[in-house]
């Protein structure tokens, strides 16, 4: 968070990388709001939910006739985002047909709608997300090289939400201001201690978990005041013990974090060690300690004699 402040009003594309959940789409949001663009338009355009074959008609327009069904001129996201922040979610499945295209919009900021000799001048500023690994793409040739560097001016990855907890109350924070509007609670306020509890959660869903868990405790609230006793009735997973000391908290986070990246990478401890930065031998200790180590023993089917 503390490089949206920075970035935001550097008018340059950025491409925000991460697995699925960690907040790509609120981060451009965030980018798009503190910008000088923030009085424009934010519009976003899903790479991998259009069809290749349509993909370029709705990026840049398209003229009446152009193809079959075309019965009248349609602007593409491209206009309509102009003078403000386009996002391109999922970049890395943009058709390989219509990768040229947008590489000459972020050179020259010029776009030709389908079916039209026409030139149009655009201002807009691209920011792309994707979970791919776009420099692999590039290396298997199924994302054009010169594209990548256009896009990714800088790139800001988001790690999973359990290796960056100082991002949890600002995230809160916004989730309330959003759902404050959204649920007519005038007065909506996550406790000081809830927040601490929520910081101490390993979140394996990322803040798309988190953004979910705070809508649910603010519809399941008293007129929108949230404390301690509302984690109990907010469901599965949010239960509190009030009296856990600090040293079992952090064992609890711990042990948490471990099984979520666990998960993540299949049960491979290697690959789960450097997903959490520490060595194999660390990894172990630590399962042992927390019971992971054997239950993950007991697992194991066992083999034929």
């Amino acid at each position: 968070l503390h490089a949206v402040s920075r970035l935001a009003d550097r008018d340059i594309p950025v491409l925000i990388s991460g697995e699925t959940g960690t907040g790509k789409e609120l981060i451009a949001t965030l980018l798009h709001a503190q910008s000088r663009r923030s009085n424009g338009p934010l519009v976003r355009f899903n790479c991998a939910a259009i069809p290749a074959e349509l993909a370029e008609a709705e990026l840049f327009g398209h003229r009446k006739g152009a193809f079959t069904g075309a019965t009248h001129a349609r602007e593409g996201y491209f206009e309509r985002a102009h003078g403000g922040t386009l996002v391109l979610d999922e970049v890395g499945e943009l058709p390989a047909s219509v990768q040229p295209k947008l590489l000459r919009v972020l050179q020259e900021g010029e776009i030709q709608s389908l079916g039209s000799s026409d030139v149009s001048r655009v201002d807009v500023r691209v920011l792309a997300c994707t979970n791919v690994d776009l420099p692999a793409a590039v290396q298997d040739g199924s994302f054009r090289a010169d594209l990548y560097y256009r896009i990714a001016v800088v790139e800001l990855e988001l790690p999973p939400l359990s290796r960056r907890a100082d991002d949890i109350p600002a995230l809160i924070e916004a989730f309330v201001v959003r759902y404050r509007e959204r649920f007519e609670l005038d007065h909506a306020r996550i406790a000081p201690e809830v927040v601490a509890e929520l910081c101490a959660r390993a979140w394996p869903g990322n803040v798309r978990e988190l953004d979910n868990t705070i809508a649910r405790l603010l519809a399941l609230s008293e007129d929108g005041q949230v404390g301690i006793d509302d984690l109990k009735l907010a469901g599965r997973g949010l239960d509190v013990e009030p009296a856990i000391t600090f040293h079992e908290r952090v064992a609890r986070f711990e042990r948490e974090l471990i099984e979520s990246a666990l998960a993540t990478e299949g049960g491979n401890q290697s690959a789960t060690a450097r997903r959490l930065g520490l060595s194999r031998v660390t990894l172990i200790d630590k399962m042992k300690r927390h019971g992971l180590f054997e239950r993950k023993k007991k697992r194991t089917p066992n083999r034929p004699r």
